[in-house]
């Protein structure tokens, strides 16, 4: 996937004051900062075409194209603070990472099928919504699958076990479970079930 266009201006001012004002003006405040970037650059972001650019697969984790007085950076968004009730984008982190080095990122995960355990009446369990992957930049998944069809009642993956795209690796301390189908609740017995 090729880096996003993202529009941007400079902008004058740092702080709380100048920031407000900008929003008021119907700009996002935001900074560039990163690999090949000598000191932060502030700019600011029109609000409805940053949401587009972010509307795209890969989210937050994609490359945005930056350009600003003839020079160009590849960044990501990071540390996207968000008004508490609109969930309108108030700040933002625009990262040039190093494209050659791998990074952690967080990637959602979902289960696709329906597996055999769930039919028979067990109940699958998916704790966790994300992983942790490392991979480059642009080898980045803008998700992690996992076909559970075949799992039956008792059946247990863990992040390890995943097959994941070259050069993408989940990380862990400890391995965990990302799915398992555990058997349903015994039904309870009735009263005269239990004096027989």
């Amino acid at each position: 996937m090729e880096a996003i266009a993202l529009e941007s201006t400079l902008r004058e001012g740092r702080g709380k004051g100048p920031s407000r004002r900008l929003r008021a003006a119907g700009r996002v405040p935001a900074v560039v900062y990163g690999h090949n970037v000598e000191s932060a650059i502030a700019v600011s972001l029109d609000p409805k075409a940053l949401d587009k650019a972010l509307a795209n697969p890969k989210r937050a984790n994609a490359l945005f194209q930056v350009s600003l007085d003839g020079a160009s950076h590849t960044v990501m968004a990071r540390e996207i603070q968000r008004h508490p009730v609109s969930r309108a984008i108030l700040h933002l982190d625009l990262v040039a990472p190093d494209l050659d080095k791998a990074i952690v990122s967080a990637v959602p995960f979902e289960t696709t099928g329906r597996s055999k355990g769930v039919v028979l009446g067990g109940r699958l369990r998916t704790p966790y919504r994300e992983m942790k992957l490392r991979a480059k930049p642009a080898d980045i998944p803008a998700k992690v699958t996992l076909d559970i069809t075949e799992m039956q009642i008792g059946d247990t993956v863990y992040a390890g076990s995943i097959e994941l795209p070259a050069g993408v690796e989940a990380v862990y301390d400890r391995d965990y479970v990302v799915a398992k189908v555990i058997k349903p609740r015994g039904k309870k017995k009735t009263e005269g079930e239990e004096e027989k």
